[in-house]
């Protein structure tokens, strides 16, 4: 079992003091870091402006070092202050940024947060928690997503496409008992394609004012949007668009990139990620793959790759501290801390 937190891949700078405007750490993150105070996640949403944060960042760069340590300051609650970890990053920056992640990050880290958001007792004000990674693995983000299908509840055994639907990118590749063939990875954009595709169709007919990518992304999901003091529904929108995405960016990378050879040897294919909620794309992938392929979604397939790296963490590292996954996701980030009773 594990237990599986998360939170809006979102931070804004503040000068304010929050007090009692949230019920617990997770809808109350504020972290000090590098001087500055910063409110994360659902918080930045409530008390923020213009909560934001880039896409693929690496650590070293200021998006990924906040939500990071708010990440670890989640984690340690369930997992306690010394742990080993696991997460990754995409394909096209896995290569990249491998082995500097793993040796930035397994070190100690002290995380000053402020408790006076959420906390009603004599403990509010500013904590500080010292957390120490013991060891430290990256893999590409895929690869959590096969080992939560052949390790976790699944038991998958066959070999296999998979395609995860991120919001940054999206990638497939096929996964076979002997690990993953290297020739049919692929890579290309991800779910945020059709959202500024939407974006773009709005401005046409309606002023978007100061909406952040996070805000268009949440609406696009709901599949409505406040505009004007009037909800405008986005349906059939989205529809259009996401067929768009499909014909344009997600047939032509798997088609280059799976062979005859592969439909010989694979009888399923699983969608992973956020995108595969959106039932107007999976319909599209089903009708593709109709008589050639059974596809399959899994249940919360959001969570399958944060619940790999746990998976990982407790395979590679065998110690006795908690293991942990991190999966900081352009849209959420999610921690995964497996439960060892």
């Amino acid at each position: 079992m594990m237990d599986i937190s998360v939170f809006p891949s979102v931070y804004e700078s503040t000068r304010s003091d929050l007090s009692r405007v949230s019920n617990d750490l997770l809808s109350g993150l504020k972290i000090d870091y590098n001087e500055e105070s910063y409110i994360i996640g659902e918080l930045a949403l409530q008390e923020g402006l213009s909560p934001h944060r880039l896409i693929n960042t690496a650590p070293g760069e200021l998006d990924f070092d906040v939500l990071f340590r708010a990440a670890l300051l989640l984690a340690q609650e369930k997992a306690g202050s010394d742990f080993s970890m696991t997460m990754g990053f995409p394909f096209e920056m896995y290569q990249k940024h491998r082995d500097r992640a793993k040796q930035q990050l397994t070190q100690s880290f002290d995380v000053l947060y402020d408790s006076s958001t959420f906390a009603t007792n004599g403990s509010a004000g500013k904590q500080a928690a010292t957390i120490q990674l013991r060891n430290v693995d990256v893999i590409p983000e895929i690869a959590g997503s096969i080992i939560a299908l052949r390790y976790g509840d699944y038991q998958e055994e066959d070999d296999f496409f998979v395609v995860s639907l991120g919001y940054g990118s999206m990638e497939g590749v096929v996964s076979t008992n002997n690990g993953i063939i290297r020739r049919t990875a692929t890579s290309t954009h991800g779910m945020r394609y059709a959202v500024n595709m939407m974006k773009e169709e709005l401005q046409k007919d309606y002023y978007l004012g100061f909406k952040t990518e996070h805000q268009l992304n949440v609406a696009f999901q709901n599949g409505k949007i406040n505009l004007d003091k009037r909800t405008v529904d986005l349906t059939a929108l989205r529809r259009k668009v996401l067929k768009s995405y499909f014909e344009n960016i997600i047939r032509p990378a798997l088609a280059n990139s799976f062979q005859d050879s592969d439909f010989g040897s694979c009888s399923k294919i699983y969608l992973v990620g956020g995108g595969a909620y959106f039932n107007e794309l999976t319909n599209l992938i089903t009708e593709e793959y109709d008589g050639i392929l059974s596809v399959e979604v899994p249940d919360k397939p959001e969570q399958m790759a944060v619940k790999g790296y746990c998976l990982n963490t407790a395979m590679q590292f065998e110690d006795e501290s908690t293991p942990v996954g991190v999966d900081m996701g352009n849209a959420n980030t999610l921690i995964a801390v497996m439960d060892k009773g």
